[in-house]
């Protein structure tokens, strides 16, 4: 009988871990770029990454399901064509998971805006690092009987938390309401003209799209069709949404009354 192998070989997983996440981080580190953005039969780019990685979670939960009868944890008879299924479900999981790659990677940027934001960077890197010590220990074989499915468990809870800290934070968000016309009345005190350079400076021509600043990102909605009112613009710049951090804390209550005018005002 083949002898496992000693505890000195994690050393290797452990290495593939630590490796592809950095790499990926590294990748990652630029600003957010304002072209190349593909969206196929979604409403935008940010619909789509969170398709994907909802396709991604589900075939990830057929894989644990597949790797308990496999493992024999399950009360029926292994039928023979669970391990092909199981491979088969991990390959396209992982295929799933390559247009989200794309964008975060090397659209969007390792990005911090707020604790969510950044806890979604992280676990974005650790999954394709969970991936990689996998193989590994697939490749090498003759691990210890716990080693494969820990990693396992470790890759789906890597892949749930970027599912929970992106598609599911997506899709729990209310649907904002029509605005009343009060909603649109630009105050007093917010200055369209300042807002002009607050909307350059802080970059938000690179995620949308708007014509009176010459901005053609692919990111966010269009704000020419969107046409916010100030009151929505001011909620979405203060605290955020889908894609988009929240604001407050980083700009001043001036700037974020200057910007919202500036978007609310035709």
């Amino acid at each position: 009988m083949t002898q496992p192998r000693s505890g000195r070989w994690l050393a290797a997983p452990v290495a593939a871990f630590a490796v592809v996440s950095l790499a990926a981080g590294l990748l990652a580190k630029h600003d957010p770029r304002s072209k190349g953005y593909f969206r196929l039969f979604f409403s935008d780019p940010v619909h789509l990454k969170a398709g994907f990685a909802t396709a991604a979670i589900v075939l990830a939960l057929f894989q644990l399901f597949t790797a308990a009868w496999i493992f024999r944890k399950l009360p029926w008879p292994k039928p023979p064509w669970v391990n092909p299924v199981h491979r088969s479900s991990g390959r396209l999981a992982f295929a799933c998971t390559l247009p989200v790659a794309y964008h975060c990677i090397f659209k969007l940027g390792f990005r911090s805006p707020d604790n969510r934001v950044l806890a979604h960077s992280l676990l974005g890197s650790f999954v394709y690092g969970a991936f990689a010590a996998k193989v590994t220990i697939l490749r090498l074989h003759r691990f210890p009987k716990h080693v494969l499915p820990v990693a396992g468990g470790l890759l789906f809870a890597m892949l749930a938390g970027v599912w929970l800290t992106s598609a599911y934070w997506l899709y729990s968000k209310s649907t904002p309401k029509p605005a009343s016309p009060a909603a649109r009345v630009i105050p007093a005190n917010a200055d369209a003209a300042a807002g002009a350079a607050v909307f350059s400076s802080t970059g938000c021509g690179s995620c949308h799209t708007f014509a009176k600043a010459n901005a053609h990102g692919q990111v966010g909605p269009n704000l020419d069709s969107l046409k916010p009112s100030y009151e929505q613009a001011l909620k979405q710049v203060t605290g955020g949404g889908g894609a988009m951090p929240a604001f407050k804390g980083q700009l001043t209550p001036k700037q974020i009354r200057d910007v919202s005018a500036y978007v609310a005002t035709p």
